[in-house]
């Protein structure tokens, strides 16, 4: 029991300098909490009126629909998005305390105290999954309050948790599927060349910025491979029937058109994945990404050790 105890105390006390590290360089903290914000704000501004035109080319019997309907609606269809790439991105910055202790040989001084490399790199994990799901919960609450004041919807306790559930399982996917690349990066230089092309293309394949459904097959294809896509989908649900139930007027049938344009249900490779395989899905690309992550960090100790 003692041991057990000792080994949560050690690893917990790396987790929190790992936080503290990550809180020092206010930089990237500001940028963390900005880049969703900024998003939106260019989205409500430039973006909002292209969506709003754009949903009404592609939907039969729009004129009975009034534009202030539609743009509520499109905003909920843009919030989730931006909420689903703050994960990624977060958790990309959130990383960025393990690649400079590598730089700088911190790893060094770890690897020669008494604690288990597992233990280091567990702390990374979990250092990153608590800024990841803190950072974005904020950034969740901002666009439910932005969506409240700009449209009077407001979601209940029952959505609001399901919410919590999709974020959570939508930062540790992130966070796992990250580490598992930036495990091979040892310098700052390298992941800053990765974030700028990983940022400018993640939020297409996800479907944060236009649908999916508007892809080439062989790139929805792809799309519909990544976690993201599936945390953006699950969000979107939550988001978009909050709206549907709230506002009054609206047709079954323009409903449905939304839905199919807005790809409610993603499809991969001709097989359709309602809400529960979007859990499902998201939930095993945790486990994957776990053992992958370990085993990675297992062929590359043994590398070092011939």
């Amino acid at each position: 029991m003692n041991k057990s105890m000792t080994y949560i105390s050690s690893l917990w006390q790396l987790v929190k300098r790992n936080i503290l590290v990550y809180l020092r360089n206010s930089t990237t903290v500001i940028f963390s909490l900005m880049a969703p914000v900024l998003i939106l704000v260019i989205y409500t501004l430039f973006m909002g009126d292209i969506q709003i035109d754009m949903l009404s080319g592609m939907i039969d019997g729009v004129p009975s629909v009034d534009e202030n309907t539609m743009r509520i609606i499109v905003n909920a269809w843009m919030i989730p998005g931006i909420v689903a790439i703050s994960c990624l991105t977060v958790a990309l910055n959130g990383m960025l305390v393990m690649i400079e202790d590598k730089e700088r040989g911190t790893v060094n001084d770890f690897t020669a105290s008494p604690l288990k490399p597992v233990t280091q790199l567990l702390s990374y994990v979990i250092a990153a999954f608590i800024l990841t799901f803190m950072i974005c919960f904020i950034f969740l609450i901002i666009g439910m309050t932005y969506l409240a004041i700009t449209t009077g919807v407001f979601f209940g306790a029952t959505a609001f948790f399901e919410l919590l559930l999709v974020l959570l399982l939508s930062s540790l996917s992130a966070v796992l599927g990250l580490m598992c690349v930036m495990t091979f990066f040892k310098t700052i230089m390298g992941v800053s060349a990765f974030t700028g092309i990983f940022s400018a293309l993640i939020g297409f394949l996800i479907g944060a910025y236009l649908p999916v459904s508007m892809l080439p097959i062989g790139i929805q294809n792809l799309a519909n491979l990544i976690p993201g896509s599936y945390s953006t989908g699950l969000f979107r649900r939550i988001f978009m029937n909050g709206v549907f139930s709230q506002i009054p007027g609206l047709s079954p049938a323009f409903i449905e058109q939304i839905k199919g344009v807005y790809s409610f249900e993603l499809v991969l490779f001709g097989h359709t994945i309602n809400r529960s395989g979007m859990y499902i899905y998201l939930t095993i690309s945790i486990i994957v990404f776990f053992f992958a992550y370990l085993l990675i960090e297992r062929i590359k100790a043994m590398k070092i050790l011939k």
